[in-house]
């Protein structure tokens, strides 16, 4: 396990720039352009909460019993008009859930079990432009120069798709936390969909030659806090209940989150969901990667939660550094308290969660520069100071790159 961790973690910090020393498979390129391939996989079909109209129960309450049978059959495929946003016959829609996975050419490579990342785009959870950016695809320049940087390194990148959709503009706070939360439930539940998806294929023909105990979640913007809430939403009955999730402070039995509509924490036997786990496949990831977003709750962050490297600017507006409120790019309005790489790196080391990391050798560039800024003050935006932290735990300060600001 920790020479799992040690390679996967080398060859995340290397991802975009070539060394200049012997090429070492994880840490250098070792395939060039020509032999690397890309390869798109539908992974599942669960419901569209873009193009669905949920107004009336009388009318999707039996769009939904229909389309539960049609997932629950072995063989038995969903009508086309539940495809069709513009088929007035259903009120329910689904959508396909895709990745795009990039892998060394296998037979120009020995190695038949590889390490996997798993890349999970930012993008607000909307899609672009009405998320006011340009990003928040699966295809994004960004997914695809890593992943290919990834597969030319020996590792096979998988850059998975989520589903999309919350309302932004929404008068009250309420709604708008409410509706962000439940999006990214949901995007919890088709990465961990996905996860699943590779493993059943690697116990089966293992079509893409990975190695089922080294996977590692990669998550920018949005995707970061898909990636830290995957790995630390483990109790949603008791962690989906925390006051900041509740519509009504004085009604703790209720969450913005229903499970009983979208389903537990893997995304199952909810009322508005249609993943199926009959032959109960873990999802069980071994690393987590933030880059630019943010942990839910400290309280979710517990001893023997994965280790966790974080990427995290100073001064981003949107996605506190330490801890804050997140703020919409799109509306430029708050939605919920949440902790930033600067904390959360924090208690993960001092809950030993990363001590995996304590024997990665000294002195590379990157963890010095880290080091070097430990203690440091930055005057950031709207007047205020963000001190960088130090790590108490000082057989785990090589994880604390993420405290490197822009």
């Amino acid at each position: 396990m920790k020479r799992t961790l040690q390679i996967l973690l080398s060859g995340i910090l290397v991802c975009t720039i070539q060394l200049g020393f012997a090429q070492t498979r994880y840490l250098d390129e070792v395939f060039t352009d020509e032999e690397i391939m890309m390869t798109t996989v539908t992974f599942g079909t669960n419901i569209n909460f873009l193009t669905s109209d949920f107004s009336d129960a009388a009318t999707f309450g039996p769009n939904i019993f229909e389309l539960q049978v049609a997932a629950a059959t072995p063989g038995a495929e969903i009508p086309a008009a539940y495809f069709d946003p513009a088929d007035p016959s259903t009120a329910v829609k689904v959508t396909n859930v895709d990745m795009d996975v990039y892998e060394p050419i296998q037979d120009n490579d020995d190695v038949t079990a590889r390490p996997v990342m798993v890349y999970i785009h930012t993008g607000n959870f909307l899609p672009p432009p009405i998320n006011g950016s340009p990003t928040g695809r699966k295809d994004d320049l960004t997914a695809v120069e890593l992943c290919e940087q990834w597969a030319k390194r020996g590792y096979v990148a998988i850059s998975v798709d989520y589903r999309l959709g919350w309302n932004p503009i929404a008068e009250t706070v309420q709604e708008r936390t409410g509706t962000l939360l439940n999006a990214v439930y949901r995007a919890i539940h088709d990465v961990k969909h996905g996860v699943r998806y590779l493993r059943r294929d690697a116990a089966a023909d293992n079509t893409f030659g990975i190695d089922e105990s080294k996977i590692v979640l990669y998550g920018q913007g949005s995707g970061g806090y898909v990636s830290q809430a995957y790995t630390t939403l483990d109790n949603p009955s008791v962690e989906l209940f925390l006051e900041k999730f509740l519509p009504n402070p004085f009604d703790p039995s209720v969450s913005y989150v229903d499970t009983l509509q979208v389903g537990n924490a893997e995304g199952l036997n909810g009322q508005l969901t249609l993943y199926q786990n009959s032959d109960n496949t873990s999802s069980e990831v071994h690393m987590s990667v933030n880059a630019g977003g943010a942990l839910a709750d400290e309280s979710w962050l517990e001893e023997g939660d994965v280790p966790m490297v974080a990427f995290h600017s100073v001064r981003d507006d949107f996605a506190p550094f330490t801890e804050g409120t997140v703020i919409v790019t799109t509306t430029n309005e708050p939605v919920v308290d949440v902790m930033g790489s600067n904390y959360f790196i924090q208690k993960a080391n001092d809950l030993g969660n990363n001590d995996i990391f304590a024997s990665i050798p000294d002195g590379d560039v990157y963890t010095d520069a880290a080091r070097a800024i430990y203690g440091s003050s930055y005057e950031v935006s709207f007047g205020e100071t963000e001190t960088v932290k130090h790590c108490r735990r000082i057989i785990s300060n090589s994880t604390s790159i993420s405290c490197l600001p822009k």
